[in-house]
This record gives C-alpha cells, structure tokens and sequence, in this order.
C-alpha cells in the first residue's frame, strides 16, 4: 500500500492476476474494480445483492451494486482516499465468497 493508503500498481497487478473475472477501471474521482456476476435466476442475483449489503454494513464499507436481469455489478473504491486500498480488496474476495453461494 502506498503512503496515501491506496494499493500500489504492483499489488493491484498481483491481485487482478489472482482473482479472475475483477478488472481496475479509471474514474474522474480515481482507480476502481469492477466485476459482473451472473446467476440462473433473478431471485438469486437479488439474493446476493442482500447478502452483499448485508456484509457491507458489518463491514462499514459499501460497493456499488447494480442489479439486472441474472447479473449483478459490483464497483469498488474507497471514496476517501479516491481508489482503490486493501479494504476493496478484502470487499472483492468477500464478494466472490458470497457468490458461491448464490450460484
């Protein structure tokens, strides 16, 4: 992590490369990571947006979630810092936890 408390390149990389589907897109307000989840049903895409929130209130950090038909969005920065820090990180692997679930 850098100084300012976002992730460095490198450890971005390093992460990307570890946890298919998530890609770092550019935003006016900085870095973000973003990764489209598809389920078989409606019911269970909304059921993992509820189990998403549900964890990002415990968590005290909130993803933008964008519900479709069978798929969700997820988008991840720490707004404060303007990109992407660890807690996006540790959000992202719990996010494809909860996915397992919903699948």
């Amino acid at each position: 992590m850098t100084k300012s408390g976002l992730v460095t390149p490198a450890s971005l990389e390093a992460f990307l490369m570890a946890h298919p589907g998530w890609v770092a897109q550019g935003e006016a307000q900085g870095l973000t990571l973003r990764k489209r989840f598809t389920f078989s049903a409606y019911t269970r895409a909304l059921g993992f947006v509820v189990a998403a929130a549900e964890h990002a209130e415990r968590a005290d950090h909130h993803p933008d979630l964008t519900l479709g038909w069978r798929w969700v969005v997820a988008q991840l920065t720490s707004h404060h810092e303007r990109g992407v820090t660890d807690r996006d990180l540790v959000l992202a692997v719990e996010l494809d936890r909860i996915y397992q679930e919903y699948i």
